[in-house]
Protein backbone atom coordinates (compact mmCIF):
# COMPACT_ATOMS: atom_id res chain seq x y z
CA UNK A 1 0.00 0.00 0.00
CA UNK A 2 3.04 2.32 -0.06
CA UNK A 3 2.00 3.62 -3.47
CA UNK A 4 -1.17 5.24 -2.12
CA UNK A 5 0.48 8.38 -0.71
CA UNK A 6 2.57 9.20 -3.81
CA UNK A 7 -0.52 8.54 -5.96
CA UNK A 8 -2.60 10.89 -3.80
CA UNK A 9 0.05 13.62 -4.03
CA UNK A 10 0.22 13.17 -7.81
CA UNK A 11 -3.57 13.45 -8.19
CA UNK A 12 -3.63 16.45 -5.84
CA UNK A 13 -0.98 18.16 -7.96
CA UNK A 14 -3.03 17.59 -11.13
CA UNK A 15 -6.16 18.98 -9.49
CA UNK A 16 -4.30 22.04 -8.19
CA UNK A 17 -2.76 22.81 -11.58
CA UNK A 18 -6.25 22.78 -13.11
CA UNK A 19 -7.40 25.59 -10.80
CA UNK A 20 -6.81 29.23 -11.66
CA UNK A 21 -6.56 31.70 -8.78
CA UNK A 22 -4.61 34.32 -10.73
CA UNK A 23 -5.99 37.82 -10.55
CA UNK A 24 -6.96 40.53 -8.08
CA UNK A 25 -8.55 39.69 -4.73
CA UNK A 26 -9.95 42.27 -2.28
CA UNK A 27 -11.35 42.03 1.23
CA UNK A 28 -10.19 42.27 4.82
CA UNK A 29 -8.34 40.55 7.63
CA UNK A 30 -8.68 40.48 11.41
CA UNK A 31 -6.00 40.47 14.13
CA UNK A 32 -5.73 38.67 17.47
CA UNK A 33 -3.96 41.64 19.07
CA UNK A 34 -6.31 43.17 21.67
CA UNK A 35 -5.72 46.77 20.61
CA UNK A 36 -6.23 45.92 16.93
CA UNK A 37 -9.16 43.51 17.15
CA UNK A 38 -11.72 46.22 16.39
CA UNK A 39 -9.81 47.94 13.59
CA UNK A 40 -10.99 47.68 9.99
CA UNK A 41 -8.03 46.26 8.06
CA UNK A 42 -8.46 46.07 4.30
CA UNK A 43 -6.39 43.54 2.35
CA UNK A 44 -5.65 42.82 -1.32
CA UNK A 45 -3.72 40.19 -3.23
CA UNK A 46 -2.58 40.45 -6.84
CA UNK A 47 -1.69 36.88 -7.82
CA UNK A 48 0.26 35.60 -10.80
CA UNK A 49 0.10 31.85 -11.37
CA UNK A 50 2.58 29.56 -13.12
CA UNK A 51 1.27 26.02 -12.74
CA UNK A 52 1.02 25.62 -8.96
CA UNK A 53 3.57 28.36 -8.25
CA UNK A 54 2.16 31.72 -7.11
CA UNK A 55 3.88 35.11 -7.04
CA UNK A 56 2.56 38.63 -6.70
CA UNK A 57 1.87 41.45 -4.27
CA UNK A 58 -0.15 42.11 -1.13
CA UNK A 59 -1.62 45.37 0.12
CA UNK A 60 -2.82 46.08 3.64
CA UNK A 61 -4.33 49.34 4.83
CA UNK A 62 -6.57 50.90 7.42
CA UNK A 63 -8.68 54.04 7.80
CA UNK A 64 -8.92 55.60 4.30
CA UNK A 65 -5.78 54.19 2.69
CA UNK A 66 -3.44 56.83 4.11
CA UNK A 67 -1.51 54.17 6.02
CA UNK A 68 -0.54 51.15 3.93
CA UNK A 69 2.08 48.50 3.20
CA UNK A 70 2.77 46.71 -0.08
CA UNK A 71 4.67 43.42 0.12
CA UNK A 72 6.13 40.95 -2.35
CA UNK A 73 4.57 37.51 -1.93
CA UNK A 74 5.18 33.94 -3.08
CA UNK A 75 3.45 30.65 -2.45
CA UNK A 76 1.88 27.52 -3.85
CA UNK A 77 -1.51 26.28 -4.99
CA UNK A 78 -2.86 22.98 -3.70
CA UNK A 79 -6.11 21.10 -4.28
CA UNK A 80 -8.76 23.43 -2.89
CA UNK A 81 -6.49 25.92 -1.13
CA UNK A 82 -3.40 28.08 -1.48
CA UNK A 83 -0.61 29.20 0.84
CA UNK A 84 1.06 32.58 0.29
CA UNK A 85 3.71 34.36 2.36
CA UNK A 86 4.75 38.00 2.39
CA UNK A 87 8.53 37.93 1.79
CA UNK A 88 9.47 41.60 2.15
CA UNK A 89 7.94 45.06 2.31
CA UNK A 90 8.33 47.06 -0.91
CA UNK A 91 6.43 50.25 -0.04
CA UNK A 92 5.16 51.57 3.26
CA UNK A 93 3.45 54.76 4.36
CA UNK A 94 4.50 56.26 6.66
CA UNK A 95 8.09 55.02 6.17
CA UNK A 96 9.57 53.08 9.05
CA UNK A 97 10.84 49.66 10.17
CA UNK A 98 9.33 46.64 8.48
CA UNK A 99 6.10 45.61 10.15
CA UNK A 100 4.40 42.24 10.48
CA UNK A 101 4.73 39.89 7.51
CA UNK A 102 1.92 37.38 7.08
CA UNK A 103 1.49 33.79 5.88
CA UNK A 104 -2.06 33.04 4.67
CA UNK A 105 -3.69 29.63 4.26
CA UNK A 106 -6.73 30.35 2.08
CA UNK A 107 -9.45 27.91 1.05
CA UNK A 108 -11.15 28.34 -2.33
CA UNK A 109 -14.93 28.22 -2.72
CA UNK A 110 -16.62 26.10 -5.41
CA UNK A 111 -16.84 28.77 -8.13
CA UNK A 112 -13.44 30.33 -7.32
CA UNK A 113 -14.90 33.73 -6.42
CA UNK A 114 -13.99 33.76 -2.72
CA UNK A 115 -10.99 32.65 -0.68
CA UNK A 116 -10.85 32.69 3.10
CA UNK A 117 -8.85 31.20 5.94
CA UNK A 118 -6.27 31.98 8.59
CA UNK A 119 -3.05 33.93 8.70
CA UNK A 120 -0.14 33.94 11.10
CA UNK A 121 2.94 36.08 11.51
CA UNK A 122 5.85 35.06 9.28
CA UNK A 123 8.53 37.17 11.00
CA UNK A 124 7.98 36.71 14.74
CA UNK A 125 10.67 38.55 16.68
CA UNK A 126 12.53 37.11 19.67
CA UNK A 127 11.23 39.90 21.89
CA UNK A 128 7.60 39.10 21.06
CA UNK A 129 5.51 37.21 23.58
CA UNK A 130 2.51 36.68 21.31
CA UNK A 131 2.63 35.63 17.66
CA UNK A 132 0.19 37.68 15.62
CA UNK A 133 -2.55 35.84 13.73
CA UNK A 134 -6.10 36.28 12.46
CA UNK A 135 -8.67 35.55 9.77
CA UNK A 136 -8.67 36.52 6.08
CA UNK A 137 -11.71 37.05 3.82
CA UNK A 138 -11.23 37.93 0.13
CA UNK A 139 -13.39 38.09 -3.01
CA UNK A 140 -12.31 38.09 -6.67
CA UNK A 141 -12.26 41.64 -8.06
CA UNK A 142 -12.60 42.35 -11.79
CA UNK A 143 -12.51 46.15 -11.56
CA UNK A 144 -8.91 47.41 -11.05
CA UNK A 145 -10.12 50.99 -10.44
CA UNK A 146 -11.29 49.84 -7.00
CA UNK A 147 -7.83 48.62 -6.04
CA UNK A 148 -5.60 50.58 -3.68
CA UNK A 149 -2.76 48.18 -4.55
CA UNK A 150 -2.88 49.02 -8.25
CA UNK A 151 -2.86 52.74 -7.47
CA UNK A 152 0.28 52.39 -5.33
CA UNK A 153 2.06 50.24 -7.93
CA UNK A 154 1.28 52.80 -10.64
CA UNK A 155 2.53 55.67 -8.47
CA UNK A 156 5.77 53.95 -7.47
CA UNK A 157 6.87 52.61 -10.86
CA UNK A 158 7.86 54.21 -14.15
CA UNK A 159 7.81 52.63 -17.61
CA UNK A 160 11.26 51.92 -19.00
CA UNK A 161 11.08 49.79 -22.14
CA UNK A 162 14.12 49.50 -24.36
CA UNK A 163 14.03 49.78 -28.14
CA UNK A 164 16.55 47.85 -30.26
CA UNK A 165 18.67 51.01 -30.55
CA UNK A 166 18.74 51.76 -26.82
CA UNK A 167 20.55 50.13 -23.95
CA UNK A 168 17.94 48.04 -22.11
CA UNK A 169 16.88 49.17 -18.64
CA UNK A 170 16.00 46.72 -15.84
CA UNK A 171 13.04 48.64 -14.38
CA UNK A 172 9.56 47.32 -15.17
CA UNK A 173 6.07 48.62 -14.50
CA UNK A 174 2.97 47.06 -13.01
CA UNK A 175 -0.32 48.68 -14.01
CA UNK A 176 -3.91 47.84 -14.91
CA UNK A 177 -2.69 45.72 -17.83
CA UNK A 178 -1.04 43.44 -15.26
CA UNK A 179 -4.52 42.62 -13.96
CA UNK A 180 -5.40 41.18 -17.37
CA UNK A 181 -2.26 39.04 -17.39
CA UNK A 182 -2.96 37.71 -13.91
CA UNK A 183 -6.45 36.57 -14.95
CA UNK A 184 -5.01 33.49 -16.71
CA UNK A 185 -2.62 30.75 -15.68
CA UNK A 186 0.87 30.80 -17.22
CA UNK A 187 2.54 27.78 -18.82
CA UNK A 188 6.31 27.95 -19.40
CA UNK A 189 6.92 26.14 -22.70
CA UNK A 190 10.72 26.46 -22.67
CA UNK A 191 13.54 27.65 -20.43
CA UNK A 192 16.88 28.71 -21.87
CA UNK A 193 20.12 29.87 -20.24
CA UNK A 194 22.20 32.63 -21.81
CA UNK A 195 25.47 34.41 -21.03
CA UNK A 196 24.20 37.91 -21.76
CA UNK A 197 22.75 41.00 -20.11
CA UNK A 198 20.10 41.47 -22.80
CA UNK A 199 18.46 39.61 -25.66
CA UNK A 200 16.97 40.64 -28.98
CA UNK A 201 13.99 38.79 -30.37
CA UNK A 202 11.49 38.80 -33.21
CA UNK A 203 7.83 37.79 -32.85
CA UNK A 204 5.94 36.12 -35.73
CA UNK A 205 2.68 34.29 -36.32
CA UNK A 206 3.36 30.56 -36.54
CA UNK A 207 2.31 29.03 -39.83
CA UNK A 208 -0.90 30.42 -41.30
CA UNK A 209 -1.35 34.18 -40.80
CA UNK A 210 -4.93 34.18 -39.51
CA UNK A 211 -5.32 37.45 -37.61
CA UNK A 212 -3.83 36.45 -34.24
CA UNK A 213 -3.04 39.30 -31.87
CA UNK A 214 -1.26 39.17 -28.52
CA UNK A 215 -0.02 41.29 -25.69
CA UNK A 216 3.53 40.52 -24.58
CA UNK A 217 4.57 40.86 -20.95
CA UNK A 218 8.04 40.87 -19.42
CA UNK A 219 8.04 39.75 -15.78
CA UNK A 220 4.34 40.64 -15.41
CA UNK A 221 4.78 44.09 -16.99
CA UNK A 222 3.43 45.12 -20.38
CA UNK A 223 5.96 45.29 -23.22
CA UNK A 224 3.81 45.06 -26.38
CA UNK A 225 0.12 45.91 -26.06
CA UNK A 226 -2.41 44.23 -28.38
CA UNK A 227 -0.15 43.74 -31.39
CA UNK A 228 -1.09 41.76 -34.50
CA UNK A 229 1.38 39.00 -35.34
CA UNK A 230 2.13 38.15 -38.95
CA UNK A 231 4.96 37.00 -41.20
CA UNK A 232 6.65 40.36 -40.55
CA UNK A 233 8.65 40.13 -37.34
CA UNK A 234 8.13 42.52 -34.42
CA UNK A 235 11.56 43.32 -32.99
CA UNK A 236 12.42 44.08 -29.36
CA UNK A 237 15.43 44.08 -27.05
CA UNK A 238 14.98 43.34 -23.34
CA UNK A 239 17.15 43.24 -20.22
CA UNK A 240 17.90 39.89 -18.53
CA UNK A 241 18.11 40.33 -14.73
CA UNK A 242 20.60 38.37 -12.63
CA UNK A 243 17.94 36.75 -10.46
CA UNK A 244 16.85 33.16 -9.80
CA UNK A 245 13.66 33.68 -11.82
CA UNK A 246 15.40 35.52 -14.64
CA UNK A 247 13.24 36.94 -17.43
CA UNK A 248 9.73 35.63 -18.09
CA UNK A 249 8.24 36.57 -21.48
CA UNK A 250 4.50 35.85 -21.51
CA UNK A 251 2.13 35.83 -24.49
CA UNK A 252 -1.45 36.85 -23.64
CA UNK A 253 -3.91 35.95 -26.40
CA UNK A 254 -6.12 38.90 -27.37
CA UNK A 255 -7.98 36.66 -29.81
CA UNK A 256 -7.53 33.26 -31.42
CA UNK A 257 -7.59 34.39 -35.05
CA UNK A 258 -9.67 32.55 -37.62
CA UNK A 259 -8.02 29.22 -36.71
CA UNK A 260 -7.81 28.69 -32.90
CA UNK A 261 -5.74 28.68 -30.81
CA UNK A 262 -3.52 31.75 -30.90
CA UNK A 263 -0.11 30.58 -32.14
CA UNK A 264 3.20 32.31 -32.57
CA UNK A 265 6.94 31.89 -32.92
CA UNK A 266 9.61 33.78 -31.03
CA UNK A 267 13.10 33.94 -32.52
CA UNK A 268 15.80 34.84 -29.99
CA UNK A 269 19.19 35.96 -31.23
CA UNK A 270 22.43 35.59 -29.27
CA UNK A 271 26.08 35.79 -30.30
CA UNK A 272 26.36 31.98 -30.25
CA UNK A 273 22.94 30.71 -31.32
CA UNK A 274 19.49 31.41 -32.70
CA UNK A 275 16.47 29.94 -30.88
CA UNK A 276 13.11 29.35 -32.58
CA UNK A 277 10.38 28.75 -30.01
CA UNK A 278 6.77 28.04 -30.94
CA UNK A 279 3.94 28.70 -28.51
CA UNK A 280 0.14 28.49 -28.15
CA UNK A 281 -2.11 30.67 -25.98
CA UNK A 282 -5.88 30.80 -25.52
CA UNK A 283 -8.49 32.47 -23.31
CA UNK A 284 -7.61 30.28 -20.33
CA UNK A 285 -3.83 29.93 -20.46
CA UNK A 286 -0.88 32.09 -21.53
CA UNK A 287 2.30 30.56 -22.91
CA UNK A 288 5.61 31.86 -21.61
CA UNK A 289 9.35 31.54 -22.17
CA UNK A 290 11.83 31.87 -19.30
CA UNK A 291 15.34 33.18 -19.93
CA UNK A 292 17.96 32.67 -17.23
CA UNK A 293 21.32 34.37 -17.03
CA UNK A 294 24.23 31.96 -16.58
Amino acid sequence: MKWLFPLFMFCSSIAASAQTVAGLWRGRFTSNRPLQAMLDYKYELLLFQEGTKITGYSYSTMVNGTFYAVCEISGNLFDGYLVVTEKKTLYQNPPGPEGTLQTHILFINADVTEISGDWKQANKRQTQLLEESGKTFLKKEDDPTKSGLIKVLEQKNTVQIATPEEKPKPTSVLNKDSIRLSSRAVEVVQTIELKTDSVSFELYDDGLVDGDSVSVYVNNSILLNRVAVSDKGIKQTVFVPSTDDGLLITFFAENEGSVPPNTGMLIIYTAEKKYEIRFRSDNKKSAAIRILKK
